[in-house]
Order: structure tokens, then sequence, then C-alpha cells
């Protein structure tokens, strides 16, 4: 199988940028293009409304998300020099994150896991899960702490500056 095109599914939590991270390593030697989507959930963002959260009319909240996309959330694919797109999708996550791989002719999907199970994962429901069970195409799920594994390995051999972005490896000396 030769990766091409990657969908990377992206919230901007910690467990999104890890997956970022885990695709642009992947991209970056391979010289596959990273297509990175985010999906407004217009039908349940009502239900943060009392919270405290501003309601922004949609049209902003596609504007923000864009600027997102485009800036801090793809820091890292810019730093590994992939070749990459943004998308915002409306709907509800899993089946518009499905459908763009689709769309898109993605050779893998790459989303991360916010580690929920049991109850809640039945009260709220898994985007992973349900992408997992009906993507035209192989499916990573990276867990909140594959980055963090990968980077002791490589503190090991190189030293590490923790700059905002991420860290940073240098040669050991």
């Amino acid at each position: 199988m030769v990766i091409k095109r990657i969908l990377v599914a992206t919230d901007g939590s910690a467990t999104a940028q890890d997956a970022v991270a885990w695709a642009a390593d992947l991209a970056a030697p391979l010289g596959a293009e990273v297509v990175l989507v985010s999906v407004i959930d217009f039908a349940n963002l009502g239900l943060s409304a009392g919270f405290g959260f501003p309601i922004l009319e949609e049209t902003q909240m596609r504007v923000l998300l864009n600027q997102e996309l485009n800036g801090a959330w793809s820091e890292r694919l810019r730093e590994a020099q992939v070749n990459f797109r943004t998308l915002v999708r409306e709907g509800n996550p899993a089946p518009a994150i499905v459908q763009t791989a689709a769309d898109e002719g993605a050779d893998l999907i790459v989303m991360g896991s916010r580690g929920r199970s049991g109850l809640s994962e039945l009260l709220v429901g898994s985007v992973a899960h349900h992408v997992t069970h009906h993507a035209p195409t192989p499916v990573v799920i990276v867990p909140p702490t594959a980055i963090s594994r990968a980077t002791q390995a490589l503190a090991k051999s190189v030293r590490l500056e923790m700059r905002p972005s991420g860290p940073v490896a240098a040669a050991r000396r």
C-alpha cells in the first residue's frame, strides 16, 4: 500500500495535536500530502451555550476555525515541511470524517483518541469508534500517550528543547 494522502481529523485538543504530530512524522519521509479537517457540529453547539462560552455566528465560527487550522493546529506540519491542505466541514463529526476521507481519496485516516470508555463512551458516543467501523480506508487512532512515549525514546539519543510548538530535537553533546 502506497500512502499518498493522509486525512487527519482534528478538534484542536491535545490528543488531536498528537495525531497531527504523528501524521507529520509519517508523511514527511513518504512525501505524502496531509488533509487536515475539522468538523463543526452546529446542531450540538447549543449544548455548551449555557456554560459561559460565547455564542458565535456560524460564519464567524467557520472563519475562526479556518484560522486555527491554518495557524497553530498545523504548525507541526509546517515544521516537518509536509505539504498540507485544510478543510472545514459541517455536520456530525464521525460521518463527516468518513465522507471527507472518501471524497478526498485518502489512503489513511489519522485521529486522536479521547480515551473515553464505558458509560462515558456509551452516552457521548465515540467519533473514533464510528470512523474505524465505517471508513473506506485504514484508520490509525493515536492514543494520548503515543507521542510522549516516542519523545521519551528520542530523548535517550538527543537533547530535547521545549518550544511552544512542542519538543525539538538537537544532537546530544
